[in-house]
């Protein structure tokens, strides 16, 4: 059994390449796992921009391109990939360091040097810090890519405008829709939306609006976005 033992001992640190037990090795390590976590921040980022630029959700290649690959000095990182449609990435440390190093485990899955990223359920998941980087995720993860085309029952990009449930159309423009807003101003407001009232409650459309926006529906009626929804202003 101690044969064993040390066999398996033997062919880890084979493996690695270094020893864990090494001051020096050990140091090594714990700077490429700093590396890492920060790779993964950059993923984020990188994630957020191209929806901003683009108006699509990036793949692994297009994240690549725009961050470039991972280098460490050791070998410790399982191969990466993006889950695009879960805002997620795979979990990086390689498993033989998972279950060798519980202090390099515990560095791994902790908040320290995170703060777009955190580690949940075996996964790294990340956050968006731009309002509009989230809301055009949500309407590209069910609907996907804007089109600069517009059709009924969609959503679309024409002319700087973004047009969120179209119900007609009139010579290609949207004539009816629930949500139409100036890029730029989609922070902020203005925001045009439906005069239905009951769809400013059972639409998911216009939850991800940002709070204190300022919105007109069709009937030139005034109205803000709050914590509890969507007010109208007297």
């Amino acid at each position: 059994m101690r044969k064993i033992l040390f066999i398996l001992f033997l062919l880890i640190n084979l493996s690695f390449a270094f020893d864990l037990n090494k001051f020096e090795d050990r140091q090594s390590v714990l700077q490429d796992v700093k590396t890492m976590i920060l790779y993964e921040e950059s993923i984020a980022k990188a994630y957020e921009e191209h929806i901003l630029k683009n108006y699509s959700i990036p793949n692994d290649t297009n994240i690549s391109s725009l961050i470039g690959t991972l280098t460490l000095k050791n070998d410790i990182s399982a191969t990466i990939h993006v889950s695009t449609l879960n805002t997620k990435i795979s979990y990086n440390l390689k498993s033989e360091i998972k279950t060798t190093d519980e202090g390099i485990k515990t560095l791994y899955e902790s908040n320290t040097y995170r703060k777009r990223t955190y580690f949940r359920d075996g996964e790294i998941y990340f956050l968006f810090e731009d309002e509009f980087a989230k809301h055009l995720y949500d309407l590209i993860k069910v609907h996907g890519a804007l089109p600069t085309t517009c059709s009924v029952s969609s959503n679309c990009l024409k002319n700087n405008h973004i047009y969120i449930g179209i119900e007609s159309l009139e010579s290609g423009i949207p004539k009816t829709y629930l949500i139409a807003y100036q890029v730029d101003n989609f922070k902020n407001g203005p925001i045009i939306i439906t005069n239905d009232t009951s769809k400013h409650i059972t639409e998911s459309a216009f939850d991800s609006i940002p709070k204190g926006a300022l919105l007109y529906d069709v009937d030139g009626v005034k109205y803000v976005k709050t914590l509890d929804g969507i007010e109208i202003l007297k």
